[in-house]
């Protein structure tokens, strides 16, 4: 390898800017590799307190509500309502600078109907508060779960119709950039 190969890839490493390929997030804790690894076969998993039934989100070591220590990963329903919508116009994340050039990224919050409010990417622009949602999770360019908001009709009982959704929204290829590293 030449010098000059040996600072393309270091400058490479330093700057995410000029990156060809930039990848969403994957910083994750080891709760978040947990609920990654969960919800890789099915369509929604979340941990479930076993003393007191609980459904809680975000992942946690103890039962927010009894605080149990022994919980659960378990498919959960998806259904829940939106509360809110907004759209990302800014981002620390590269990935997500380079989508929101075009238009604004889509992310709502959902009070799913087991108990827990989770927020998610959009999967369809006409959602609006208060609309009968359905959130699924499924990974992400960086191969770690992401929750993705649909319309209550749409179809995700199959890894199939999900992935459908998720590669028109663009998170499963990384963002290009002509003329990066």
């Amino acid at each position: 390898m030449n010098l000059k190969e040996k600072m393309k890839r270091r400058l490479k490493l330093n700057r995410p800017s000029l990156r060809a390929r930039a990848r969403p997030p994957k910083q994750r804790t080891a709760l978040g590799q947990q609920f990654t690894a969960a919800n890789l076969p099915v369509s929604l998993s979340m941990q479930v307190c076993t003393a007191c039934e609980h459904h809680q989100y975000p992942p946690a070591e103890l039962c927010g509500h009894c605080l149990g220590d022994t919980l659960r990963y378990q498919e959960v329903d998806t259904a829940g309502q939106l509360l809110s919508r907004s759209e990302l116009h800014h981002s620390l994340w590269e990935f997500f600078k380079r989508r929101i050039r075009t238009k604004p990224w889509p992310i709502g919050s959902v009070k799913l109907r087991n108990g827990p409010v989770v927020i998610g990417h959009l999967g369809e622009d006409t959602l609006q508060t208060g609309d009968d949602v359905a959130v699924f999770s499924h990974s992400d360019a960086s191969q770690a779960s992401v929750l993705i908001i649909v319309s209550a009709g749409t179809p995700i009982a199959t890894p199939e119709q999900r992935e459908h959704i998720v590669a028109a929204l663009n998170l499963k290829q990384p963002a290009e950039k002509q003329g990066g590293i």
